[in-house]
Parts: structure tokens; C-alpha cells; sequence
């Protein structure tokens, strides 16, 4: 069951998470959830959802307009890393099976869906940037500070753009109010992505690939196989 948070107030505090949020959204939290050293920002019209026995453990989830859903006994955690990860959607939608732990970042925008499937391990210092679309099976072994990117994340703008949106921006620099150039990333099941691995757009993974540490993939299409090398390449299939 779940008890619905839906009122005309700004703050929702207790002494383990603090939720702030527009009277246009929606919090919505399960039986047995467990939330501390959380801090939760819903904007605009925004929904989270969190279904039974979730832990949610010093994270900064931040939503504007788009919509998070964790699913039961799912955990996402800070692990070893030394600042909380982060979740940021800006107009999009990510949603977390069951039974999952995640220590990783997380940033959707331009009404990117990324969903995550049953049983994933998503380590420290790990960041998904998600654009278009980012889809991650069951069962998939993602080591630390990994990229799992479907996006370029920037517009590459003439020298004189770039120059005047610093300007005009500043101390905001680099931001973006157009859609990079995006590709869909499908990691299928029970694959294995090494340290500082690079999962880059366009890349279509099957199940039980292997991609070696700092590789970096971009555009692969592979089932079964063993990823190496910058660029990464395919060096055997199993």
C-alpha cells in the first residue's frame, strides 16, 4: 500500500530526509521504505514514486517535470564514494526495477526515459547521462566510475556563440538549451563493464558481453563478446 503525499505545502521534513516540493506534485511512498540523509526537490509537475522497502541513503534527487519510480526493495546507496551521488531529471523519466543497487549518478534531460531493469549492480562514481533513451536488462555487473552516455551532452557551437552565451550566462558556463546529438544505449543481461568503461551512444549490447577496463565503446553492436581497447573493439566471442 502506499500513503500519498499530495498537499499544498512547500516542505515535507523529518530528522532522516527533507522533501521539497510544488503543490503540483506528487510524492508517493511505500510501506517499509526507508529514506536518511536524503534530500528530495520535486519542481513544476513532477511525481516520485517509491514502491515497498526501497532505501534510499544519502542521495540528492532533484526533478523538474519528470517522474521517478524505484521499485520494491531496491537500494540506492552511497557506498565508499566521498560526496552523495545525485539524481537529476529535468523533463524526463527514469524508472528502477526491483532489487537493485545503485551508487551511481544519474542525469536525464530534453525528455529522456532511461530504465533499469531487476538485479543490477551500478557502482561509485559511476554517471548515466540519458538524452534520448538508455536501456539496462537484469542482472548486469557496471564497475565504477563508468559513463553510460546516449548523448554528446553538448552542442558543439561557432566560437563566437559559444563566447557570447558565457557572457550573457555567467558563472553558468556550458549551458544548453538545445538537444544535443543522441543515440540510443541498450545494455541487455548479465553483461560485466570494467573500471572507467565507456558506453557511449549507439551502443547496442546483447547479453553476456564483457567489456574490459577503460574501454571505450561507441556505436558497438555486439551479443556475447568481449569488448577492448580506445576505440573499443571486439576481440572474441564467447
Amino acid at each position: 500500500m502506499f500513503n500519498s503525499i499530495k498537499r499544498k505545502f512547500k516542505l515535507i521534513a523529518s530528522k532522516d530526509f527533507v522533501v521539497k516540493k510544488n503543490p503540483d506534485s506528487i510524492f508517493i511512498k511505500g510501506v517499509g521504505v526507508e529514506i536518511n540523509r536524503t534530500n528530495i526537490t520535486l519542481e513544476g509537475k513532477s511525481s516520485l514514486i517509491i514502491h515497498d522497502h526501497v532505501k534510499l541513503e544519502d542521495y540528492d534527487i532533484y526533478i523538474k517535470d519528470g517522474t521517478l519510480e524505484i521499485y520494491e526493495y531496491s537500494q540506492l546507496i552511497k557506498g565508499r564514494q566521498s560526496l552523495n551521488p545525485v539524481i537529476n531529471i529535468d523533463k524526463g523519466k527514469l524508472v528502477i526495477g526491483a532489487y537493485n543497487v545503485i551508487k551511481a549518478d544519474i542525469k536525464i534531460r530534453f525528455g529522456g526515459t532511461c530504465s533499469v531493469g531487476m538485479y543490477n549492480c551500478i557502482n561509485e562514481e559511476t554517471e548515466i547521462r540519458c538524452d534520448q533513451s538508455i536501456i539496462i536488462g537484469d542482472y548486469n555487473m557496471i564497475s565504477y566510475q563508468c559513463m553510460i552516455y546516449d548523448t554528446n551532452t553538448h552542442c558543439i557551437y561557432p566560437p563566437a556563440v559559444r563566447r557570447e552565451r558565457s557572457k550573457t550566462d555567467f558563472p553558468f558556463l556550458g549551458t544548453e538549451t538545445e538537444k544535443p546529438t543522441t543515440k540510443e544505449v541498450v545494455i541487455g543481461n548479465d553483461n560485466w563493464i570494467g573500471k572507467r568503461a565507456a558506453i557511449l551512444k549507439g551502443c547496442r549490447f546483447g547479453n553476456e558481453v564483457t567489456v574490459g577496463t577503460n574501454a571505450v565503446a561507441s556505436n558497438i553492436q555486439v551479443d556475447n563478446g568481449l569488448i577492448v581497447g580506445n576505440p573499443a573493439y571486439v576481440v572474441d566471442k564467447k
